[in-house]
């Protein structure tokens, strides 16, 4: 048994397990009370201390034998070694005895839940909500298991139902949140946290969801506005005034923005990212000095920040310097080596420095993580095209529109290399089956050939489409 307890936050648990454990290694058995073996039983099954558990179990059954409260932790204890049928039979057997008895139906609902048999748990969850003294697990527990089946309607429905119970509730409001970004529904959550703050206008994590999703819809002066409430509430809420700083810098007020970044020392350590972000504003206002001192700042603080080594990698681009800015961008690469658009970046140095198979090299790295990357396409193609091997740059495109045939980007470029290559029938089939699918994004055509203005085969398919 793991004697080192201090990680234990509360304090009365943790003397408990501390009195326990101490008991057991000295070989002897004090009296513990059912609500005692209770609290001893659920800290073991709960961090998956399956063998210790089992030990406390023997021990609280030999002490009070007529209580079903161990009898329902045995089971648990058996479905946390995946003995599901088994946990599952004596928990039966207890409910056609105690029918309303909330532990055995939360507990089935856990070992369905094991199974992978959420429509069940689902069902008991159900059936303990009437009898449960904690609304709040109970709904929560439903909302997950809708979770676990990709129902995010019902999901976000049974936690509104738990915050309904307990509005107070931060850990339910957090969720909430989370499960309104994931799917998206900015609209929606902005809808929900306006009701909610009418209702309950100081609680100051509603007002800060408020402004996480004002500012995601692009709505920085009301998301600005629901920061203020925050800090109105609470002036320590750092994360207000850095979400405040994203809001203004969002809005191309980036002294405002400055302002609000700098002000969450004031509540705060120092952290890299902040300075990251104040570099950045500085950088937007060509303060290149300035964004230097906090780019090299954040390094300071945290040498293995990859946006700070990015931030340095844009200054040198500003220099001129491809060289260094293609060091900073490959230590960026070493510590988050899945972030595509750092290696796109890259790459684009490599193209401007006519180092283009290094670049094609990190376009492919990005196509094989994520094939709808257009830009990544585009650009390996373009690669190919600067040594005139316009017959692989088609190859490219027709390898990109195998996963990307809604993409008129990837229409429209693939009827340039066509064109070039002296196919130029062939090119106007895909110019028309572009120009049907995004006329808009003709422009991306003449800016690659501009030439194409002049033909009148061209301007009649503009006049075509643009009217229909």
């Amino acid at each position: 048994m793991d004697l080192n307890l201090d990680w234990i936050g509360d304090e009365d648990t943790r003397q408990l397990i501390e009195r326990y454990q101490n008991a057991y290694i000295a070989g002897l058995q004090p009296f513990f009370d059912v609500d005692e073996f209770e609290s001893i039983i659920d800290f073991y099954l709960d961090g998956n201390k399956t063998e210790e558990a089992k030990v406390a179990i023997g021990l609280a059954m030999e002490q009070h034998p007529s209580s079903s409260v161990f009898t329902i932790r045995h089971a648990r204890y058996l479905g946390g070694i995946k003995k599901y049928y088994e946990a599952l039979e004596i928990l039966n057997n207890i409910e056609l005895i105690e029918m309303a008895n909330v532990d055995v139906l939360m507990s089935k609902a856990e070992i369905y839940s094991l199974m992978n048999k959420h429509e069940m748990a689902i069902e008991e969850y159900k059936k303990a909500v009437d009898y449960a003294e904690d609304k709040e697990e109970v709904l929560s527990n439903i909302a997950f298991e809708y979770e676990n089946i990709g129902d995010y309607d019902n999901a976000i429905k049974y936690l509104k139902i738990a915050i309904d119970n307990n509005p107070e509730s931060e850990n339910m409001l957090h969720e909430l949140s989370f499960f309104y970004e994931i799917t998206g529904r900015e609209e929606q959550a902005v809808e929900y946290f306006n009701h909610f703050v009418d209702k309950q206008p100081y609680s100051k994590l509603a007002w800060f969801n408020l402004g996480v999703f004002y500012n995601s819809l692009e709505l920085y002066e009301k998301a600005i506005e629901a920061y203020e409430f925050v800090i109105a509430i609470d002036e320590d809420f750092s994360s207000a005034y850095f979400n405040i700083g994203n809001s203004y810098s969002g809005l191309k007020y980036f002294r405002k923005a400055i302002k609000y970044y700098k002000e969450t020392f004031e509540h705060e350590e120092e952290d890299a990212l902040t300075h990251t972000y104040i570099g950045e504003s500085y950088e937007n206002l060509e303060e290149y000095e300035n964004a230097l001192i906090h780019y090299n700042t954040a390094l300071n603080i945290d040498i293995n920040s990859p946006e700070a080594w990015v931030g340095l990698a844009r200054l040198a681009i500003s220099d001129k310097d491809s060289a260094r800015a293609i060091n900073y961008y490959k230590r960026a690469l070493d510590i988050s080596p899945h972030n595509e658009d750092v290696a796109y970046d890259l790459a684009i140095v490599y193209m401007s420095d006519s180092r283009f198979d290094e670049a094609m090299e990190q376009f492919n790295k990005i196509i094989d993580q994520d094939e709808n990357y257009i830009d990544a396409w585009i650009n390996l193609s373009v690669c190919f095209t600067a040594g005139n091997k316009y017959e692989k740059a088609i190859e490219v495109m027709e390898k990109a529109l195998e996963s990307n045939a809604d993409s008129a980007s990837l229409w429209y470029r693939l009827a340039a290399y066509l064109y070039k290559n002296g196919k130029v029938q062939q090119a106007y089939y895909y110019i028309e089956v572009a120009m049907k699918m995004d006329f808009v994004s003709h422009v991306e055509l003449l800016d690659y050939m501009p030439e194409l203005a002049s033909e009148s085969r061209f301007n009649d398919l503009i006049y075509t489409y643009k009217n229909s």
